[in-house]
């Protein structure tokens, strides 16, 4: 299990923040956040009770702005990379397709190639005892076996034994010949794949890619805001991300329970049920902003974290330093790495979902990279894909829209509101799995655990934008 100094910052001030920067150069001009109180607002607030408490209720508003939006800012990223997936996974059967179609054509030549000799035996056998127009000058003449077919075939007195020879004789070339015209045609198809994916590739690192001046903007500006809150209630920045952190999981289980009856655009047929919180038993550590024991079903709602009181002396933190600028998203550096929440047991096979849970979990820090399916690098899909695979379960390729339909076909989907750790949660555009972009796998009240983006890798956070989540997860493993 990896680990980092500075655990909780994927959680917020890189979770809220590494987004917004997309919003703005990719989809266009973002929500403005709150302007910030400077530093000397704050100092002054400190000095009143009354004052420090409406300075705090308006940083934590701006946190929760930049939060929202940078929710919906990596959206974008997102589907950049969903499409390279998709590019990917089509190249992939273009090139099986190919691979499956050059077998056959060396079974088939092989075919044919004997029973061209089983003519040239019979020429040389008829020849031999008068047969008809049939001459040895014939194997001299042909200029490859399928001439020979057709100056044999043109021969009159023909016996019925050599004419069923001469019959699969052409029906071998003829197999030989149809895999040819379809190994042409697949590999016109690869060629088009393999174009596509690097289209596709390069498409969605220029998306990342033009996030990366922005986010440090914004890393700056989030770390102060947390500084700021820390230092008006006299408590740390981890503290306070902790805090945040287990209010995002709140939120998270809040939105997901007031969500309306729904369907899934027609994917499944059926219709959810307005989700409850559930009767399990997992808490929230705000100390800690992870889950801990959770239970069987949706995990009950954990007590709200105290708020840290305000003291009497303020004194000035130190300046928020300024973060490294990102590396590029094809060769991205390792994320700060998020301390492992406690392992949860999973509640129907625990050797199964609660495996997949901790062999995710165990890459926490790990780089995103388009396409990345282990063993040190990932995406969305490419992690759900190896954690289920690690406990022998087929998740039905490295694709967020091959995943979904393929536990979709095999009965394996429940509920949303049925959702326990171990299930995959699917995002989409849409409301429909056509316009599925991400998956990740829940891991408790409020969490889940996710390959993010180039920026912000592998890492366990509350539950981004429930609102696009569709309205069935997949189990992949024990009761439904």
């Amino acid at each position: 299990m990896k680990h980092s100094a500075r655990t909780l910052s994927c959680g917020i001030a890189v979770m809220a923040v590494l987004g917004l920067g997309l919003s703005v150069v990719v989809a266009g001009p973002a929500q403005a956040a709150p302007s910030a109180p400077s530093w000397d607002d704050v100092r002054a607030a400190k000095a009143d009770a009354a004052e420090a408490q409406a300075t705090v209720d308006e940083l934590s508003s701006r946190l929760q702005t930049l939060q929202d939006a940078a929710d919906r800012a990596q959206v974008v990223e997102l589907q950049a990379g969903q499409t390279y997936a998709l590019a990917s996974s089509q190249q992939q059967e273009a090139q099986s397709t190919l691979d499956d179609l050059t077998a056959q054509a060396k079974r088939a030549k092989r075919a044919a190639d004997d029973s061209a000799k089983q003519v040239a035996g019979l020429v040389v056998e008829l020849s031999r005892t008068g047969g008809g127009d049939l001459s040895t000058a014939m194997l001299v003449d042909a200029s490859d076996s399928k001439d020979l077919l057709y100056r044999v075939g043109t021969m009159s007195h023909l016996s019925e034994r050599s004419a069923t020879v001469l019959a699969q004789a052409r029906a071998d070339q003829n197999t030989v010949d149809s895999i040819a015209a379809q190994q042409s045609a697949a590999t016109t198809a690869l060629a088009k794949a393999t174009d596509a994916t690097k289209r596709a590739l390069d498409d969605a690192n220029d998306t990342a890619a033009s996030a990366q001046t922005r986010v440090q903007e914004e890393q700056e500006q989030q770390d102060e805001v947390l500084q700021q809150l820390a230092f008006l209630k006299g408590t740390s920045v981890a503290t306070e991300t902790a805090y945040w952190n287990a209010e995002q999981a709140k939120r998270s289980e809040a939105q997901l329970a007031s969500q309306t009856t729904t369907t899934d655009g027609g994917d499944s047929g059926t219709t959810t049920t307005t989700p409850s919180n559930g009767s399990g038993t997992t808490s929230t550590n705000p100390g800690t902003g992870t889950p801990s024991n959770p239970g069987t079903g949706s995990p009950s709602n954990p007590s709200t974290p105290s708020r840290p009181s305000t003291p009497s002396t303020p004194a000035k933190p130190s300046t928020p330093s300024t973060p490294s600028r990102p590396s590029t998203p094809s060769t991205p550096s390792k994320p700060s790495t998020p301390t492992a929440p406690t392992t949860p047991t999973a509640p129907s096979t625990p050797s199964k979902a609660a495996g997949a849970i901790a062999f995710a979990r165990a890459q926490i820090g790990d780089p995103y990279v388009f396409g990345g399916a282990g063993p040190n690098q990932w995406d969305c899909s490419g992690l759900v894909m190896m954690a289920y695979s690690s406990q022998g379960i087929a998740t039905g390729g490295h694709n967020v829209v091959w995943q979904y339909n393929y536990f979709k076909s095999i009965g394996r989907l429940v509920p949303l509101s049925q959702r326990q750790p171990g299930d995959i949660l699917f995002y989409s555009s849409n409301g429909s799995v056509s316009g599925a972009y991400h998956d990740s796998i829940v891991t408790g009240y409020g969490t889940m655990v996710e390959a993010a983006n180039p920026q912000r890798g592998v890492l366990e956070r509350a539950i981004w934008t429930p609102s696009q989540l569709l309205p069935y997860v997949a189990r992949p493993s024990g009761s439904l």
